[in-house]
């Protein structure tokens, strides 16, 4: 379940991003379907953001040592470029499948950024929500599905919609209950569903949507035949990444590059020749039209032709006619027709059809012509043919008139070889009412002109001009056109950009191909380099563990994650075990300085007033001036009370050089623990005389023996009380309990004094320590007494404790030993 968990859209987002924007970068004009027609212009420009947000996500992923911006500004391109492409290509055309696909991409794809710090990434979330949509879609709408995706389905859509649905709430329940082989056997039926959908755009020559669908069935693959997420650490690791970066990005830089070029240069090539065969066939109705126009205005003033239309004569004129059909090659039939309209000549070609032609809009523009030559709309002969035609007045004399006409046969028109070249679509048209004239792909004529549908009118009424637009199947086409000068004509020649550009296309497959071979050449040679190079290291890393510690100025810094970094790490290890030995010395060496500070400052206190008070009987013995002996009384008692503080300082100081050099023994006797405890509190009665009254005694009826240290027992107790009475206010009570307990006797020495921090608790047994409250009530001491009374406890087989309720709230220090001591001292005294 852990492959499952971590399984992240990041890294489907990138690769996507990558599909999609090589595509756009190397085959940019398979976008060229109506489907895409608001990004096209700009395809180039959007694949290069999908290319450069999915790389530097990519470098990311693969180099997390990196500085976090990169992947930042990668997800920001990628979300980008997904956005624009979502809303040009799936909103605004209505594509079900994009809008949902790329919509759960980029939701998913910020989400991910907060459940990655709980190492869970969303990708079966995100393969769970599609495939559920796309159930309840093709169950609901199946021919959305046939029309942009799923061709090959058919009548089956239905089914494939449920079977989506199906395997979407397999891999829900299983995420849900954490149930691994659901998950697996889901996402293997996601990925036939989605291998079919690949096929389904393949045939539809969609290289975006069969990227997108190949990435989707070939996580779903992995991910369904996984089990363990693999290691991307070692040195074979980091040498195929820099090695597949090395390799790849450089084709794909220059292969981009190269195809950039190559497109622009196919372009304007694809640009001029559609404005060259348009500038021929224009170039060559130009004359036909010219040399038609010159051949009838010369008939229709010769006086020898007039001369026989005036006198009627049928013969002659039925000669001329017959030339002007034949002989010249310009005229498909040629008629001579009344100021009325009836026919005076009719043509050989068509027929000899005879009648009058009065409604003919050719007749009818003639008329109103003057003497110039129109040319007709096309039409439809008697015969059944199309044509057009050239009219033109004839002067006969005394207000008489004749029209002479020549015609051009449509069907003959297109039979014309084509200027353009081969691939390329000619129409020409009479932009008065859009008929067509000459088609060259399907021969039509006399119909509306196909591309008037596809650009409208208004587009081509300009001299000439340069489009791109698209077929009636959603192929883009580059369209050039110019009117034909002195006729009512348009030449448009077409040409589609996926057949024109179909060599860039194949050299942007070879490239993204090479790219593809070198990435795995890359992983065979990191492979083979890297198991070399990890076998030496690994050598030397288990060398290097049995040296002795190096000196800590070749401390290295540790990056990535390979072998070489295990063995900084190792190395680094040791430095920080010398530290660690360096900064304990330096603790001993503080808590020396620190005991001999505070051993002088505490014998230069009894010191000072020991010394003064000598000197001042030294100077009355000199002088020869006697006291009374109650202040000779008083004066040896202070002397005896500074000389007393001198020797506990000084056996305190004894008692800690014996605790750390292992000499700290018990003697130890038969003893009434009752008796001493009474000796101890009526010495300090007496000594103390004004904490006297404070000070109150609990003792049991009956005495308790034990065997225990006489001598250590009675320094415990004394360090006890007087503690307690040091820092106690005067007229607290302070009570000493003893008291006979199951496993031994029971010590209590409580006080109403100054308390105990509950922060300062744990470590109030600690040789030198003296907590926060205690230091600003100074009252003296090393701060050695507490831990010299654990020690005693401690060795006797005993333990202490201590009880405040906090500052101001009194202290009770608890002391239980047991009834004998004779097997701890022995032992203590043998080792």
């Amino acid at each position: 379940m852990e492959l499952l968990k971590r399984a992240r859209v990041e890294w489907v987002a990138a690769v996507i991003g990558l599909v999609v924007g090589t595509s756009m970068v190397f085959v940019p004009y398979e976008f060229g379907s109506s489907l895409f027609q608001y990004i096209y212009p700009h395809v180039r420009l959007l694949g290069s953001l999908f290319l450069v947000g999915a790389g530097m996500m990519l470098v990311a992923l693969m180099y997390p040592a990196w500085p976090a911006f990169v992947g930042w500004v990668g997800r920001a391109f990628v979300l980008a470029a997904f956005a624009v492409y979502w809303w040009a290509v799936c909103i605004l055309p209505v594509s079900p499948t994009g809008t949902i696909l790329y919509l759960f991409l980029m939701v998913l794809l910020v989400m991910e950024q907060r459940t990655l710090r709980r190492g869970q990434g969303l990708l079966l979330v995100f393969l769970a929500s599609v495939a559920l949509c796309f159930g309840v879609l093709m169950a609901w709408a199946p021919q959305d599905f046939v029309r942009f995706a799923m061709a090959s389905l058919g009548p089956y859509m239905w089914w494939a919609g449920l079977l989506f649905l199906l395997l979407g709430t397999l891999l829900t329940v299983g995420l849900w209950r954490r149930k691994p082989l659901l998950c697996r056997l889901a996402l293997g039926g996601l990925a036939l569903l989605f291998l079919n959908m690949t096929v389904g755009v393949a045939s539809r020559r969609s290289w975006a949507g069969m990227g997108v669908y190949s990435v989707l069935t070939l996580a779903c693959a992995l991910l369904a035949g996984g089990r363990q997420w693999p290691v991307l650490v070692g040195v074979r690791w980091r040498l195929f990444r820099g090695m597949a970066l090395a390799s790849v990005l450089p084709i794909v830089g220059v292969g981009a590059m190269a195809s950039y070029l190559a497109q622009e240069a196919l372009e304007a090539e694809l640009h001029g020749k559609a404005q060259q065969a348009v500038a021929a066939e224009t170039a060559w109705l130009e004359q036909t039209a010219a040399m038609a126009s010159s051949l009838l205005r010369v008939y229709s003033r010769g006086p020898g032709f007039v001369a026989l239309v005036r006198e009627g004569n049928r013969e002659g004129i039925r000669e001329r006619l017959a030339l002007l059909e034949g002989e010249s090659g310009l005229f498909d039939a040629a008629w001579l027709l009344d100021e009325a309209g009836d026919t005076l000549m009719p043509s050989v070609r068509l027929n000899r059809a005879n009648g009058n032609f009065a409604h003919r809009a050719y007749f009818q523009e003639a008329m109103k012509g003057g003497g110039q030559v129109q040319l007709s709309r096309p039409f439809i002969t008697r015969s059944g043919e199309p044509y057009i035609v050239f009219t033109v007045p004839m002067d006969l004399g005394t207000g008489r008139r004749a029209f002479l006409v020549g015609g051009l046969s449509l069907r003959r028109l297109g039979l014309q070889p084509m200027l353009a070249s081969p691939g390329y679509q000619v129409e020409i048209f009479d932009h008065r009412d859009g008929s067509l004239l000459r088609e060259t792909a399907r021969g039509n004529v006399l119909t509306r002109a196909p591309v008037l549908d596809l650009v409208g009118a208004r587009a081509l009424t300009r001299p000439e001009g340069l489009l791109e637009t698209f077929d009636a199947t959603g192929v883009r086409l580059v369209v050039a056109h110019a009117q034909v000068a002195g006729t009512p004509w348009t030449v448009v020649v077409t040409a589609r950009l996926r057949d024109a550009f179909a060599p860039v296309t194949r050299m942007g497959a070879w490239v993204v191909a090479i790219a593809v071979l070198a990435g795995a050449i890359a992983l065979l040679l990191s492979q083979w380099v890297g198991r070399d190079v990890a076998q030496r290291l690994e050598s030397l890393r288990d060398g290097f563990a049995v040296l002795g510690t190096p000196s800590v100025e070749q401390r290295v810094p540790a990056r990535g994650d390979d072998e070489i970094a295990q063995l900084t790490l190792g190395f680094n290890d040791m430095a920080a075990r010398i530290d660690r030995t360096q900064k304990e010395l330096r603790e001993a060496i503080a808590i020396r300085d620190q005991f001999l500070s505070m051993a002088s400052h505490e014998l230069r206190t009894p010191l000072t007033p020991l010394r003064a008070t000598l000197d001042l009987l030294i100077r009355q013995l000199g002088s020869g001036q006697g006291t009374n002996p109650e202040r000779q009384r008083e004066t040896i008692a202070r002397l005896n009370r500074q000389v007393d503080r001198l020797t506990r300082l000084i056996g305190d100081m004894l008692d800690v050089s014996r605790l750390q050099s292992g000499r700290f023994t018990l003697t130890v006797a038969p003893m009434d623990l009752t008796a001493l405890a009474r000796e101890v509190v009526e010495r300090i009665q007496v000594t103390r005389r004004e904490r006297a009254e404070q000070l109150t005694l609990e003792l049991p009826a009956e005495p308790l023996v034990g065997r225990w240290d006489e001598q250590r027992l009675d320094q415990l107790l004394t360090n006890l009380v007087e503690n307690a009475l040091r820092y106690s206010p005067p007229g607290a009570p302070v009570v000493v309990r003893v008291r006979e307990d199951a496993d031994g006797v029971r010590v209590e020495v409580e006080d109403r004094g100054i308390g105990i921090p509950a922060e300062s608790v744990p470590q109030l047994f600690t040789p030198f320590f003296r907590a926060r409250n205690a230091a600003e009530h100074y009252a003296g001491g090393l701060g050695l007494g507490l831990a010299i009374c654990r020690e005693i406890v401690e060795r006797h087989g005993g333990g202490i404790g201590v009880r405040s309720d906090g500052p101001g709230q009194g202290t009770c220090f608890t002391v239980t030993l047991p009834r004998s001591a004779v097997a701890e001292a022995a032992c203590f005294a043998t080792g």
